[in-house]
């Protein structure tokens, strides 16, 4: 009791220096490293060059296609030409037809996962839009489906994250799930778009989802392919199927030249590989396959190179005598034909059906049916961000927030701040293993964030997570994560207070009721500064150190000082100051703050291949940069 008396005396204080202080340093742009708590020798590189996992690719809009060849249909031919054991059958009718559809109302908080739990929701920034619908018949394009699989199409859930086959970003659509002319296509085309001067054409492709390889091989009409089973925590199934792919310069030369003279479009694929050998086409001698029957993939896992293989990969840029339509083509017809399927879910039928990821069954449109903001009548499978994401835009957040928690995901952090173009952006994550019973409300009011705190607190629930920002006028705005309070803890939470209340409350809740302070951060208007935050009177122990208002260089020693024996919980950056909350040391972690995205990104992907999860995140300076804490899983 003297020790933790002596601290709390030590807080008091260092919290009266603080607020009498006048510390200019501004925070340096370099990324700070403040929490090093192990060394960690860095993976050798990859001898291949592979994109990096942008978070960007999932929700920016798509190129446009711009291509030096017509394209139409590739027909049967671009599946398969022959019966294999384990081919995947699509069950067709021989009329299809445009079907009116009711107006619907496609939920996003999969009731299949709906708990006893309080019911998830956030607040869009315009207090309008809801997460628990999407929006009525207006569709980008009135969808063209066969009418009996109507009822498959509209089965079909991400029980699963689903990410894109690709991450290039010249990659786009080429054809949709119809092709252009209303024809059935039954898969998405995807090839690169504005290919320079030589330039392979060909790309990388990567697991749609962690599975298990089924199938591997090749068939004259599609050429090499691999085909995977995914499995959801519930047993749900799905499989992806990856066509045209490259396996090898000489290999696939040598499988175009041995496929027999069925018909001219055959013929004339035999004299291509028989005339040309470009490497521009047929890719390089690394360009194999990377995966075999019965492996086991991770998702995002690097599959194969997409290409141009079998008939139904080459035949459309091809004359009757094997040479190019265009003889200064680019592109060389090398594209990814991929493929997803659901189980027929009709009464007595069985099988497997393709269904379209992103929910729009419809013509190609100039993609704009396939982009995010648009409105599909169907469920989309395809993630619209990763879990843990950044530079996303706050709609998009809200608009397709029951994507992850439909999957049992929580909510760990959240921050929202306006880019140079006065847009929300946000930055947070989505994670497993986390407590089901939360709330989150996004970009509130003073007034509504008081009006949910009542109303969660009645509930049983204290905030756990504060973030502020400024509305286009300059009044706050809250983003708060709340979480169940644990019996016999008390709490105080508070907003929108001015230094002098916030020492008033510091000397009630921390100097005579012993609290500590869980949750902190500041904001500045007009040159005046506010806080948010909470109290907590833990059962357990409630030493703690708290500093804001500190310069950078002021922060990263008291960093140093107490890093050895303390874990930062909270940080947060209001403008050149910095503020951080210290408990005791529970697990390794790592914190840092001035990172610019593409840093930030990078720490990302090297702490979570680590094994530490993203504990809190920040966005700030016009979401140019990001303040961290990760902590050891």
């Amino acid at each position: 009791m003297k020790t933790l008396k002596r601290i709390n005396q030590l807080l008091f204080l260092a919290f009266l220096v603080l607020l009498s202080s006048n510390l200019d340093a501004q925070v340096r742009t370099a990324t700070k490293r403040v929490a090093p708590t192990q060394r960690i020798t860095a993976n050798q590189q990859n001898p291949i060059k592979l994109e990096p996992q942008n978070s960007a690719l999932l929700y920016r809009p798509m190129p446009k296609r711009v291509l030096d060849l017509p394209i139409g249909e590739d027909g049967a031919d671009d599946h398969a030409d022959e019966v294999r054991a384990n081919r995947i059958q699509t069950p067709q009718s021989a009329l299809r037809s445009r079907v009116a559809l009711p107006k619907m109302s496609m939920v996003w908080n999969n009731p299949d996962f709906a708990s006893s739990n309080p019911t998830i929701v956030s607040e869009a920034p315009s207090a309008v839009l809801s997460v628990s619908a999407r929006p009525g018949n207006n569709y980008c394009s009135e969808p063209i489906i066969d009418a009996s699989l109507a009822p498959v199409y509209a089965s079909a859930k991400a029980y699963m994250p689903f990410y894109f086959p690709y991450r290039n970003e010249k990659v786009t659509v080429w054809q949709g799930f119809y092709y252009n002319n209303g024809g059935f296509h039954g898969s998405i085309d995807y090839g690169k778009t504005g290919i320079n001067s030589g330039e392979d054409p060909g790309f990388p492709v990567y697991a749609v989802a962690a599975g298990k390889v089924i199938d591997v091989g090749w068939t004259n009409g599609g050429g090499n392919f691999i085909t995977i089973e995914h499995t959801a925590s519930n047993g749900h199934k799905y499989r992806s199927k990856y066509i045209h792919l490259r396996n090898g310069n000489v290999n696939d030369r040598n499988k175009t030249k041995a496929i027999p003279s069925k018909n001219a479009d055959y013929i004339k694929v035999k004299k291509y590989a028989q005339k040309n050998n470009n490497p521009l086409s047929w890719g390089k001698s690394y360009h194999t396959l990377k995966v075999k029957k019965g492996d086991v993939v991770k998702s995002g896992q690097f599959i194969a190179y997409a290409g141009n293989t079998g008939v139904g990969g080459i035949k459309m840029a091809l004359k009757s005598n094997g040479d190019f339509t265009n003889s200064n083509t680019r592109s060389y017809n090398v594209h990814l034909h991929f493929s997803i399927y659901i189980k027929d879910t009709r009464p007595g039928k069985s099988g497997w059906v393709k269904v379209d990821p992103y929910g729009a069954y419809t013509k190609d449109s100039g993609n704009t049916c396939y982009n995010l903001g648009s409105n599909t009548a169907y469920n989309r499978l395809f993630a619209p961000f990763y879990p843990s994401f950044h530079n996303v835009p706050l709609d998009l957040v809200n608009t397709y927030f029951g994507y992850y928690t439909g999957m049992g995901m929580s909510l760990q952090t959240l921050a929202v701040t306006r880019n140079n173009s006065g847009k929300l952006m946000a930055v947070g994550s989505f994670q497993q293993g986390l407590s089901k019973s939360w709330y989150a409300r996004f970009y509130m009011t003073a007034n509504s964030f008081q009006n949910y705190f009542n109303q969660y607190k009645s509930k049983g629930f204290r905030p756990r997570q504060i973030n502020t920002t400024q509305d286009s006028k300059g009044k706050l705005r809250y983003s708060v994560i709340w979480e169940k309070n644990p019996s016999g803890e008390a709490y105080y939470a508070f907003f929108g207070r001015s230094d002098s209340n916030f020492s008033t409350l510091w000397d009630n809740y921390i100097k005579s009721k012993k609290y500590h302070l869980a949750e902190h951060n500041t904001f500045n208007v007009n040159g005046k500064r506010y806080h948010a935050g909470v109290f907590v009177k833990s059962k357990s122990s409630n030493a703690f150190y708290a500093y804001y208002g500190m310069s950078s260089s002021s922060f990263n020693k008291k960093f140093k000082d107490l890093s050895k024996k303390w874990q930062i919980t909270s940080i947060h950056v209001n403008g050149s100051k910095v503020g951080g909350v210290w408990r005791p040391v529970k697990k390794g972690y790592y914190a840092f703050y001035g990172m610019s995205p593409a840093t930030y990104q990078s720490k990302f992907n090297y702490y979570s291949n680590r094994g530490y999860r993203l504990y809190k995140v920040q966005n700030y300076a016009k979401n140019t940069k990001y303040a961290a804490i990760w902590v050891k899983n």
